[in-house]
């Protein structure tokens, strides 16, 4: 494989950063994930990282490459669906925590993905958009429908509203799977909160991915402090990550890669949730769902 990584967050107008991302490198596979907390719930961080950590620690465990992809990625989400609801459960008074999230698995030269919510993928090909994910949300719903265009979407007062994510009792978390997909020389693969998508234009973002002959993390971070100064003085936060699928070798030594925010800071903190999770439950729990992939 060869190929460049890169991300970036930003915590923009808000006093905390509920994204979270990762990315897993190994030499047969990779895997990015992103996950977007939902501030209208309490400890959306916590969801996003619940997410995280479970993409982490089952793609370490597993052999690679994966034999089934899309089980792989299902069961991941269905598995932080239901340890977010334990969690939730577990506090006093009892709460709800929900987060959106998109996972994309890369090997043998495709691409299979998985997402729910409003965090979205984009595979960019040649300058142009050739695919991205269909947002789980009522204006995107509304746009299908042509009840409101794609322009609208942006301004709509229901633009913050999605129809599926990971959390709440009596949520059933229907993630949309997709894939194989080839990738080819060139391609770009973006996963991205709605805070990062939400105030750009797609045609700007697609020239400044392929027109900048600089480096992916200076690209992607150019992007993220447009849509961050863009959404001011009420930005969410801004978080993307990126695979570039190069010509030139990359080295293939294993490398874990992962971001997330403290109230304190703004960028780049590698720091863990504070709360306390039943890490021997969880562990148990990845072992039986690796069991199951084997």
């Amino acid at each position: 494989m060869r190929y460049e990584t890169a991300q970036y967050t930003l915590i923009g107008d808000r006093s905390t950063n509920q994204d979270r991302s990762l990315i897993m490198e190994a030499p047969d596979a990779i895997l990015l994930a992103l996950a977007d907390g939902m501030g209208g719930h309490p400890k959306g961080e916590i969801a996003a990282q619940i997410l995280m950590d479970n993409a982490r620690k089952t793609f370490l465990t597993s052999r690679k490459p994966i034999s089934n992809p899309r089980f792989f990625l299902s069961g991941l989400m269905e598995m932080s669906h239901r340890q977010i609801i334990e969690f939730g459960g577990l506090q006093e008074p009892p709460i709800e925590p929900r987060t959106t999230g998109v996972l994309c698995l890369v090997q043998e030269d495709n691409a299979y993905w998985a997402h729910i919510g409003d965090s979205r993928l984009y595979i960019m090909r040649e300058g142009v958009i050739h695919l991205r994910t269909d947002d789980h949300s009522y204006v995107e719903h509304l746009r299908q429908q042509g009840i409101i265009s794609t322009a609208q979407i942006h301004t709509h007062k229901f633009r913050n509203y999605v129809t599926r994510c990971l959390g709440g009792a009596n949520n059933r978390p229907v993630a949309e799977l997709s894939g194989p997909h080839e990738l080819k020389q060139g391609d770009v693969v973006l996963l991205c909160s709605d805070g990062f998508w939400g105030p750009l234009p797609e045609r700007p973002m697609v020239d400044a991915i392929f027109k900048n002959q600089t480096p992916l993390i200076a690209n992607i971070t150019g992007l993220a402090n447009q849509a961050e100064t863009a959404g001011h003085p009420e930005s969410d936060n801004v978080t993307v990550v990126a695979l570039d699928w190069r010509e030139a070798d990359a080295k293939l030594e294993p490398a874990d890669f992962s971001m997330s925010l403290s109230k304190k800071e703004n960028r780049g903190v590698l720091e863990p949730p504070s709360e306390n999770i039943d890490v021997a439950k969880t562990i148990d729990d990845l072992r039986k769902f690796v069991d199951d992939i084997d």
